[in-house]
Formats: structure tokens, C-alpha cells, sequence
């Protein structure tokens, strides 16, 4: 009995004991964890990096708009490019359609001129059937030359002109000290220009230089 007794004690003391331990708090528990301290932002830093990136936003819209806007302006005059020179052309092919066609008269013109120049003045005077038929060719000589007029083929008579290689055709040269070297001085065939464009060259004799 004694035994059971003290048994008996000793249990409830060591768990008195053991329950006063257990009750006292977790002071280590509720004690925070040291942590690093972190500064705050600075605000006037993040306002800067802000207006730094706004900036940057800023001058890629700005160059983009430029490079946008010199594209469209190169756009605008190439079209206005094809536009001009299409109008150009359409001018050019109304003006110059009738180019082969009166090509095609010239010698028409130079027969008719041969011919007149063919009968002297005696021999008109001399025979009323040939001084009919001269009127009738330098009729017909007047009337296609004022077709001629009115559509701008104009004939090119360059003697003592300066020769000039885009209206005239150098046939042979000659030496004249009376003359400046590079004078026509004699025309063997006229030339023609449509709209100042020479349809034929005139053929021509020059004077060369001196040796």
C-alpha cells in the first residue's frame, strides 16, 4: 500500500510538472524571424526612370512617323512622276502620230518642186499649155505645203546657217576663206521639222576648217 502510494505521488507530480511545462508559452515561437530591412523606392528615381522610358517611346513613334511620312511624300511624287510623264506621252503620240505619214509626203513635195523648177519662164510664156500646167503644180505645190503649216511640219532652208548635226546632213565639205568654217553653204535637199523635231535632215554642203 505504501508502494501503490508513493507510485501513486510520484505520478501525479511528475505530471504536474510536466503540465506546468507545457503551459508556459513558445517565447522563441512568436518572436519574428530577423529579416534584411529593404529601403523604400525613391520616387522621385521611379519618376525619372518613367519619363526616361516616355522619352524613348517618344523618339521611336517620332522616327517612325517621319519615316512614314517621307515614304508617302516619295510615293506622292513618283506618282505624280507617272502622271507627268504620261500625260507627256499621250501628247507626244497625238503630235507626232502624223510622223510616218508625212515622211511619207515629203517627196510628193520634192517631185513637185523639181517640176516647177523644171520650166523657165520663157517657156511659160512661149506655150499656154505648159503655163497651165505650171500653175496647176505650183497650185498644187501651195496647197500641200499649207497642209503641211497646219499640222507644224515646217520646211528648213539652212543656207549660210550654222550646221547644226540635229537638222542637218554634212554631204561633202568645201573650202571657202569667205566663210566662217561650219557655214552651210549649199543645201542639196531641204529638211523638214514636225513640232521642232526633225523629221528630215537637210542635206548640205559645209565649209571646213582651214588647214
Amino acid at each position: 500500500a505504501v508502494v501503490s502510494t508513493q507510485s501513486g505521488h510520484y505520478g501525479r507530480g511528475h505530471c504536474s510538472k510536466f503540465s506546468s511545462q507545457s503551459a508556459e508559452p513558445n517565447k522563441d515561437a512568436d518572436k519574428p524571424a530577423d529579416t534584411e530591412s529593404v529601403p523604400d523606392p525613391d520616387p522621385l528615381q521611379i519618376k525619372e526612370d518613367e519619363n526616361k522610358a516616355l522619352q524613348q517611346q517618344l523618339a521611336e513613334q517620332t522616327e517612325l512617323v517621319k519615316s512614314m511620312k517621307d515614304k508617302y511624300l516619295r510615293a506622292l511624287a513618283d506618282g505624280e512622276n507617272v502622271r507627268s510623264r504620261s500625260r507627256k506621252e499621250l501628247a507626244d503620240s497625238k503630235i507626232f502620230s502624223i510622223q510616218s505619214f508625212a515622211k511619207e509626203l515629203l517627196p510628193v513635195s520634192d517631185v513637185l518642186e523639181k517640176a516647177l523648177a523644171s520650166v523657165t519662164e520663157e517657156e511659160r510664156k512661149a506655150s499656154t499649155t505648159v503655163s497651165a500646167l505650171h500653175e496647176g503644180v505650183h497650185l498644187t505645190h501651195s496647197q500641200l505645203h499649207q497642209v503641211f503649216k497646219r499640222n507644224n511640219l515646217v520646211k528648213i532652208d539652212p543656207l549660210d546657217e550654222k550646221f547644226d548635226p540635229v537638222y542637218h546632213e554634212a554631204m561633202f565639205l568645201v573650202d571657202d576663206p569667205t566663210k566662217t568654217p561650219g557655214t552651210v553653204m549649199a543645201v542639196l535637199q531641204s529638211g523638214y521639222n514636225l513640232h521642232a523635231r526633225s523629221v528630215r535632215p537637210a542635206k548640205v554642203g559645209v565649209v571646213k576648217e582651214p588647214q
